[in-house]
């Protein structure tokens, strides 16, 4: 995925009830709707580019026209939208496409509680300095509030776009700066020998200046001002931007917010933005909505693209009506952020959304729980809406999916590529035979728990990206393709049914697309139920819509694995011993507060006869069971039996379904899916004291060592081939050795996926190997990855179907070694060097293998932790951070009201004070203990921002990944935190959360190792040398002592900062042999005073020297004071300047 990104694989406001706003657009007002049929008509149209025969929805639509989506309404949260793209202005009924377009991360908030009034001549003064010319929309206006924008702020546009723009301006100052050049050089070559000196120097001092000029080019962009007001007697708030940046705004036009008028601006100077906006907070803030990205728009396309002109180029549903929530943060590079999900899903509800479709996703730590999960779960089942999400892209391993496709309230839609799709969007060499199949990237169930995937559809498309990319549309794939498709579908299904009269919740309508989805595969780890079917889906809807129990949830629960949704054997010792689960059936009930009478009579009405039934034989349950509503005992239970003692190697699937007994044509009403693996056997290395003497002799060679498991693999296009490995106990890391036979056909791509553990205490992401090979005949390659002693290793290896499909046989080997460092754990604890020591031990063996022992030892960055100096509570936007109740609760109650979601900022104060020739210090900025986490993060979002003394932004980052490293120059800086949670208490109690600053050392420091303590001690002093390079035999044992730093440390490194580097036991194999290392700075040493001299003249000498001294210390110091004085004057005046320049965009 992009990450976080979008899950696109060849990559990297709430709509709230306020005012009527209306924007006026200096010159770049774009009048909506566009012409029609805007798009270049190519010779032929295939479907195959925005597929549609695959899911059936060309057939539904032969059959219904009008069960094309119209009647629905899509919330597409992403980057956001273009929203002058073409095929997307209008529905197939002539509806406007989008409803809204909603800034739901904060990025584009400008500060507008400045108030003004103009002066006598129609003119004010804007934040930018400029004396701004107002035109007639201006008469009888008392009052403006005051904005700025810069044009390239952060987050203000696309990367790419402002990437273009740069180069675009810089080339035409270039060009301007050569012709200024080159005429001032003609003047000079054109003096005549006898000109005067004075008018030659002044010639050559202009060339001086202009290459001055060009050595010093700095482009910070434009700087626009922003006027906002409320419109009388109407109210209807308006305002404009000065987008040219020349203070003459006489010529504006009017231009309402989306919703109102549905009117585009233009960011004009080339750059092909559009942008809408909306007005929160009485008019406090103004919100510039522009996407972040050509993410957005692309899925847009794809659920629901219109081309008039061209029925074959449309989406899935050109019917349906879109709502554009922007959650991918232009200031994060476009992630997600918790703050945008949640405010996205509330505009969804209070827009009325049937349907939501998010192509985003991360890693997770624990799946289906965490805020951000919450609130899914509550858009689904509390709020009725049905969430459609992708995979993720980090295929074809088993228990690689990840958040949210982890979630139990979501349709996790798995990548499906068919025949056709390869050869119309891929270009696909001609093949014999080729099948259909997920692809590569999709990522695969279970999950930890057991989780699986729901369903699979067309995972990639042409459809229509934004003007700015300059281009009309574009190929992508990725799961973030197929979860729009499924989405459209269901769109067109739901048309159908609205348009029959039913009205279906989320519960029946996926009940519905499950049940009736179509096999593609034997195994179901990344297609769930199958293929989506949209006729089949419908005809189920009709003819099950109104049963007993058909919109009603269940939860599945085993309680002797915590609670997990599944049942995942995978490791060796989980096979042995009794293998009988109980399992805990929970219905769903939605309810008031205090249940209404219906609510009761729900519950007690509830009685349903079910046939249980596993799909396998080597599983066992019980026939049948009566489900109650269960409230008093918090569920019901059965029991499940597993024999696995007959499976072969290799992954298997089977599930329990429960079906209605008096019903059983409806299918399944709940499902226990379980997947057992059964690990390849591979032999343990012999106990040395079952060894003959000659056999001891040679203990440390590698015939007494583990054989290397070998096995061939024949590849097929497109189909993953996996191997389960028992790792040895103390097993730290493996040696994949892959060796290539004849290629008839030529080179092939493979990928290599190796995941050493699935119990579900870290992300995939965090202990996986990826590498794409490229394999050549005869050739072998070589990988090292980590494993965990005692789990089971999957080795998935597939063969590319784009390049080379034809089928390729390799040898595959795998050799594991281990210096017992690490011990099970996937992250070995960090070696620590504390500030009073003088080294850190580490124990090495090699239990498995003779290995190689070359160690080396360097810190690479000093690691400091601030407390925040203040911290401040204070409620969300009423317009944007209120939780709506439940569906329940408004049926009992239609002025329930919702949670308030409050906001804690906390700020942190630090100094950076460069070394030596250094001029700047790169410093990484991260919430520790909330890092890496989204999804699953126990609060609804974490938002930072890094300023200088002078308020200045210089970055932001977020919950999930690390920004980049900013550079600093000395002086002083402030970070700000937000954090956000419904409960205030919650964020009381995180009031001294620590924040950590990284910062690369200039130069790594060497910890020199050595193989004994006296010499450690002494630090290498008296003859000892470090450690060389040797072996360790096997069942061997040495200790390492690893010495802290010889060599100064940074000036600026303070004591209680911690240096951070690493071990590597085998330089040569540093990755696969490195354990984190780590030092406490110790206090400074002390200054010691120089000894007396005996001489009582020199020593009188000395005291009136030290008093002469003491009296210009004092002198200097006033003066200095004085100095400060000064400066600190010019200082506040600067900032009184700035702050009337700067837009302050505070809000997170």
């Amino acid at each position: 995925s992009c990450v976080s990104r979008p899950d696109i694989m060849f990559v990297r406001r709430l709509s709230c009830q306020v005012a009527t706003v209306s924007l006026l657009v200096h010159t770049h007002a774009l009048r909506m709707p566009f012409a029609r049929g805007s798009t270049v008509r190519m010779a032929a149209s295939n479907a195959a580019t925005l597929p549609k025969q695959e899911t059936g929805i060309s057939a539904l639509l032969d059959a219904q026209p009008e069960a094309d989506g119209r009647g629905t309404l899509v919330a597409v949260l992403d980057t956001g939208c273009d929203l002058a793209a073409a095929g997307l202005q209008e529905t197939s009924d002539g509806r406007p496409k989008y409803v809204d377009f909603i800034d739901c991360t904060g990025g584009g908030d400008i500060d507008t509680s400045k108030k003004v009034k103009p002066a006598e001549d129609g003119t004010l003064e804007g934040l930018s300095g400029r004396t701004l010319k107002l035109g007639g929309w201006a008469e009888g206006v008392d009052e403006f509030r005051l904005g700025a924008l810069r044009l390239y702020g952060l987050g203000s546009m696309p990367t790419s776009v402002l990437r273009r723009l740069k180069e675009e301006r810089k080339a035409a100052f270039v060009m301007q700066h050569q012709a200024a050049v080159s005429a001032v050089q003609r003047e000079l070559d054109g003096l005549a020998d006898g000109a005067p000196k004075e008018a030659k120097r002044d010639l050559e001092l202009r060339l001086e200046q202009y290459d001055a000029m060009m050595d010093g080019y700095t482009d910070h962009g434009p700087l626009l001002d922003v006027l906002l007001w409320r419109q009388q007697p109407s109210g209807v708030w308006q305002a404009v931007i000065d987008v040219d940046g020349e203070g003459d705004l006489s010529a504006a036009e009017p231009m309402a917010p989306y919703a109102h008028a549905r009117q585009v601006g233009d960011m004009g100077h080339g750059s092909a933005l559009t942008y809408c906006v909306q007005v929160y907070d009485e008019g406090e803030r103004l919100s510039v909505v522009t996407d972040a990205g050509s993410h957005g728009t692309h899925v847009a396309g794809i659920v629901a693209a219109n081309f008039a002109l061209d029925s074959a180029l449309n989406g899935v549903a050109p019917g349906a009506q879109v709502l554009a929530c922007k959650i991918g943060d232009g200031r994060l590079g476009s992630a997600e952020t918790g703050t945008g999900l949640v405010r996205a899903l509330i505009a969804a509800k209070a827009r009325g959304c049937d349907l939501i479709n998010l192509s985003y996703g991360e890693p997770a730590w624990q799946h289906d729980s965490g805020r951000v999960a919450e609130t899914f779960t509550a858009a689904v089942r509390k709020w009725g809406m049905c969430v459609f999400t992708s995979a993720g892209n980090d295929g074809p391993a088993l228990s690689s999916l990840g958040s949210p496709g982890a979630l139990s309230a979501p349709i996790c839609v798995g990548a499906y590529v068919s025949p056709a799709m390869m050869a119309e969007q891929y270009s696909m060499l001609p093949v014999a035979d080729v099948s259909g199949a997920s692809y590569s990237f999709s990522s695969r169930g279970p999950t930890p728990d057991g989780f699986m995937p729901s369903l699979c559809a067309p995972g990639g498309a042409i459809a229509p990206v934004p003007r700015h990319a300059l281009q009309g549309k574009a190929q992508y794939h990725g799961t973030s393709m197929s979860s729009p498709n499924a989405c459209g579908v269901a769109a067109c299904v739901l048309s159908a049914l609205k348009q029959a009269g039913l009205s279906v919740g989320p519960i029946e309508l996926r009940r519905a697309l499950e049940k009736s989805a179509r096999p593609i595969e034997s195994e179901p780890f990344a297609q769930g139920a199958g293929l989506i079917n949209a006729p089949a889906a419908l005809a189920y809807a009709l003819e099950h819509h109104g049963k007993p129990a058909q919109d009603l949830p269940f939860a599945l629960s085993v309680p002797s694995r915590g609670g997990a949704r599944g049942i995942y054997l995978r490791d060796a010792a989980e096979l042995q011993g009794p293998l009988t689960f109980g399992v805990l059936v929970q219905p769903l009930f939605e309810h008031a507060a205090t249940r209404t009478a219906a609510e009761v009579e729900e519950l007690l009405s509830l009685e349903l006869q079910l046939q249980l039934g596993p799909t396998a034989p080597w599983v066992t349950t019980p026939a049948s069971m009566v489900l109650l509503s269960a409230k008093e005992r918090g569920g019901q239970t059965f029991t499940v039996r597993l024999d696995p003692s007959t499976l072969p190697p290799g992954a298997h699937f089977a599930a329990v379904q429960a079906v209605d007994a008096t019903d059983p044509a409806r299918g399944p009403l709940f499902s226990l899916p379980i997947t057992v693996v059964i690990p390849h056997a591979i032999s343990p290395p012999p106990p040395l004291g079952a060894l003959t003497p000659a056999q001891l002799e040679t203990a440390g060679d590698e015939t007494a060592a583990p054989p290397a498991l070998s096995f061939p693999l024949t590849l097929q296009g497109g189909v993953p081939v996996r191997r389960f490995i028992s790792v040895p106990e103390s097993a730290e890391w493996a040696k994949v050795t892959l060796r290539s036979g004849r290629m008839a056909n030529g080179p092939h791509a493979v990928l290599l996926h190796a995941v050493p553990s699935a119990r579900g205490d870290l992300p995939n992401t965090a202990c996986q190997t990826k590498r794409m090979l490229q394999l050549r005949e005869l050739s072998e390659e070589v990988v090292q990855l980590p494993v965990r002693g005692g789990a089971t290793l999957e080795l998935c290896m597939q063969l590319s179907w784009l390049a080379n499909p034809a089928p390729a046989t390799l040898d595959a080997e795998v050799e594991f070694h281990s210096y017992g460092a690490r011990g099970r754990a996937m992250h070995a604890p960090t070696t620590r060097i504390g500030s009073a020591d003088a080294f850190a031990r580490i124990e090495v063996g090699a239990p498995l293998r003779t290995e190689r022992l070359a160690p080396e030892a360097e810190l690479t960055a000093a690691e400091r932790a601030l407390r925040p100096s203040s911290s401040t509570i204070t409620a969300g936007s009423a317009e944007l951070d209120v939780l709506p109740p439940s569906d329940a609760e408004l049926r009992a109650a239609a002025d329930a009201p919702g949670e308030q979601i409050h906001s804690m900022l906390l700020q942190y104060s630090f100094d950076v004070a460069p070394e030596g020739d250094a001029k700047e210090q790169p410093v990484l900025a991260r919430v520790q203990s909330l890092h890496e986490q989204l999804y699953d993060a126990p609060l609804d979002s974490m938002l930072w921002r890094l300023d200088d003394a002078n308020g200045q932004t210089l970055q932001y980052g977020g919950a999930m990944h690390d920004a980049a490293e900013t550079k600093l120059k000395k002086g002083s800086y402030s970070i700000s935190v937000l954090l956000r949670h419904p409960d205030r208490a919650q964020l009381t109690a995180l009031k001294e959360l620590p924040l950590l600053l990284r910062m690369p050392l200039p130069m790594p420091l060497d910890c020199v190792v050595h193989g004994g303590r006296g010499a450690a001690s002494k630090g290498g002093h008296g003859g000892h040398e470090a450690v060389a390079e040797g072996w360790v035999r096997r069942g061997g044992h040495k200790d390492l002592y690893v010495c802290k730093p010889t060599t100064e440390l940074p000036k600026w490194v303070s004591a209680g900062d911690v240096l951070t580097g690493h071990v590597a036991l085998d330089k040569g194999s540093k990755e696969a042999t490195k354990l984190p290392l780590a030092f406490e700075a110790p206090p400074a040493p002390v200054k010691k005073a120089e000894a007396a001299d005996d001489d009582g003249d020199e020593e009188d000498e000395e005291v009136v020297g030290a008093a002469l001294d003491e009296e210009a210390m004092a002198c200097a110091k006033e003066a200095r004071l004085v100095q400060e004085d000064v400066d600190e004057l010019e200082r506040s005046v600067f900032r009184a300047r700035l702050q009337r320049l700067r837009a302050p965009r505070q809000g997170a």
